[in-house]
């Protein structure tokens, strides 16, 4: 688990994820909230740029991800709720 938090309307939040110790082991990234709503984010890796992003698969939560330099910025959809977010290593 890498967040769980009660969020307000388009707030974000950014989470290291070298301190997380997850950083190297991105797969996918699964949010939940109380209702069982969910959203899935797969990793897509880049081997020539060394880089990678996450790519929407569900979202039924509006949640905004954006991935940089080992940063996740996570940014809430239009209405309040309390969000987990966890990465998978296998989907």
């Amino acid at each position: 688990m890498i967040l769980a938090k009660e969020f307000v309307a388009y707030e974000s939040v950014v989470i290291d994820l070298k301190s997380t110790g997850v950083q190297d082991k991105l797969n996918s990234l699964i949010f939940q909230n109380r209702k069982k709503q969910s959203a899935q984010f797969l990793w897509q890796f880049n081997t020539i740029e060394k880089r990678g992003y996450f790519k929407e698969i569900i979202n039924d939560l509006g949640v905004k991800v954006a991935h940089y330099d080992g940063f996740l910025t996570v940014t809430n959809g239009g209405g309040g709720q309390y969000l987990e977010a966890e990465v998978k290593n296998n989907v």
